[in-house]
């Protein structure tokens, strides 16, 4: 936790506007066997405080200033629990922090909840790289457990052993209640973290 500290207060040298203290729970999602998550993304999850850190690091040399303030804004006021999420309409983008490039921020895309019977879902609708998966209540957060699809295909469910296997924890922006942040730790591709930032579609 002492490391994350470090590295967000860091951050606000180069990101304007990023509390020197922020408040980003470091285990928000709690894994259990009823999940039926596979060890590999057990251990994401475990070490999503990790992942932060590593990618947040990596963002801070982007030589995007609009992009460092867009991570920026997310962490700047803190994450706190989410219970649940109002199914409906939301747009998301995506952030990739590290990997192939420092920091890259996508445009706005669409995204849905759903509930089917007591079960929230998470689906990305629009873009190339698309993903489908569950929203469970775990500890302060909800925990994803989905996958990656393309545009061209129909989406492709969480089976424990694939690289296109996605998990993540969801919270909510402290300041603003009406935006949520779902984090995918270690992703097989391209980055260090990713986050999917939602918000009601307008």
């Amino acid at each position: 936790m002492r490391l994350i500290t470090a590295v967000l207060t860091v951050f606000a040298f180069c990101a304007p506007g990023l509390a020197d203290s922020p408040q980003v729970a470091g285990q928000p999602c709690v894994v259990t066997e009823e999940m039926g998550l596979s060890p590999r993304d057990e251990a994401r999850i475990n070490m999503i405080a990790a992942s932060r850190t590593r990618g947040l690091a990596a963002a801070l040399i982007s030589q995007s200033a609009a992009d460092r303030q867009v991570v920026s804004e997310i962490f700047a006021g803190g994450l706190s629990p989410l219970q649940t999420i109002v199914p409906g309409r939301y747009q998301c983008r995506t952030i990739k922090m590290g990997g192939i490039s420092e920091l890259v921020v996508y445009t706005w895309f669409a995204c849905e909840v759903g509930q089917e019977d007591a079960t929230l879902t998470l689906r990305k609708t629009s873009g190339s790289q698309r993903t489908f998966g569950t929203l469970t209540k775990s500890g302060d957060g909800l925990l994803y457990r989905g996958a990656l699809h393309y545009s061209d295909e129909d989406p492709v469910m969480y089976d424990g052993a694939s690289e296109r296997d996605q998990v993540g924890c969801m919270l909510k922006d402290y300041e603003d209640g009406n935006r949520f942040v779902l984090e995918l730790p270690q992703p097989a591709f391209e980055s260090f973290h990713d986050v999917l930032e939602l918000r009601p579609a307008r």
